[in-house]
């Protein structure tokens, strides 16, 4: 991860806890990177920044774990004060990512006017703008509300672009110069790649170009917006990757039991991550027999409950 920064804008690809690019996470926390501002939500991986002091600041639409609650280690570190969260709407995410994407520096829209996204004392772009290592990833601004000029239909919020340093996508299938090809839910992930100046694309198994080439429609990522690719088979464990294996609920609720204190969130961190020097050792500790239990079934592109 020698392509991040301290201080930069890091977007992680996917959502919650599918698709997640849980190996590149895991790597941040082991070169120490520090000072990270970053987008979309604060979910299972970025909660694993948060609480090894990787991340400073957070905008996005997201803080939580699906069933399991509030994001532990961010909840732990926002009441303290060592980190800082910049809530905008979910529609704000897609709308921010397509304005950096076209190019453009703003975009108009109703959502969320009348709510507590618009409310100063709420406001963190300031903070923001201060922590962030590139000033111009970070707006002047929030937002900014104007009278509709054409249509004379009322208040518009001019939303800025949300663009990145770098967007880090876990990806299904990827080809050598880095196509890549995700099943099930897109999330953000297409639009942060044409918003970030750098992309790594991780995938569960690197095939020939020429292969993905003979349907192209089915390919979300183009080479050519994508710097880096690496093939990390299970390197969205513990999360859900559809085709290849199911969300690791054991796993990730021994997470969240153990990040809601700083002891424990070390003691996990000093056994999945400090205390594994590479990525087999990671695999070898989970064990075949739980990575069987997990392997997607057939068809189903999934895990049945069953277990057949």
């Amino acid at each position: 991860m020698n392509e991040i920064r301290n201080g930069d804008v890091l977007m992680l690809g996917a959502f919650i806890d599918t698709r997640r690019p849980m190996a590149a996470a895991y790597e941040i926390v082991r070169q120490q990177k520090h000072g990270l501002i970053l987008l979309a939500q604060c979910s299972l991986a970025e909660d694993i920044l948060v609480g090894a002091g990787c991340a400073e600041a957070w905008r996005g639409c997201y803080t939580g774990i699906a069933t399991f609650g509030l994001s532990p280690a961010t909840l732990r570190k926002t009441e303290a004060g060592q980190f800082f969260p910049d809530e905008i709407g979910h529609i704000d995410i897609i709308l921010g990512a397509m304005a950096a994407m076209v190019g453009s520096p703003f975009v108009a829209t109703r959502a969320t006017l009348g709510s507590d996204v618009l409310n100063d004392q709420m406001d963190r772009n300031k903070i923001l703008l201060e922590k962030a290592g590139n000033k111009g990833m970070i707006p002047q601004k929030k937002f900014e509300l104007i009278e509709d000029p054409f249509f004379n239909e009322g208040t518009i919020k001019l939303l800025p672009a949300m663009p990145a340093d770098v967007a880090i996508i876990h990806t299904q299938m990827a080809g050598e110069k880095g196509t890549a090809r995700i099943s099930g839910s897109l999330a953000f992930d297409h639009y942060f790649i044409h918003a970030a100046r750098t992309v790594i694309v991780t995938t569960e198994q690197i095939v020939p170009e020429e292969y993905l080439r003979r349907d192209p429609n089915r390919n979300q990522i183009p080479c050519t917006a994508v710097d880096m690719v690496v093939e990390i088979p299970w390197g969205g464990h513990p999360s859900q990757v559809m085709g290849f294996y199911d969300t690791d609920i054991e796993f990730i609720r021994d997470y969240v039991a153990s990040a809601r204190t700083e002891e424990k969130f070390k003691e996990w961190a000093d056994k999945w991550i400090w205390g594994v020097k590479s990525r087999d050792q990671y695999l070898d500790k989970l064990g075949a027999s739980r990575l069987e239990s997990l392997r997607a079934a057939g068809p189903l592109g999934y895990r049945s409950r069953t277990g057949k």
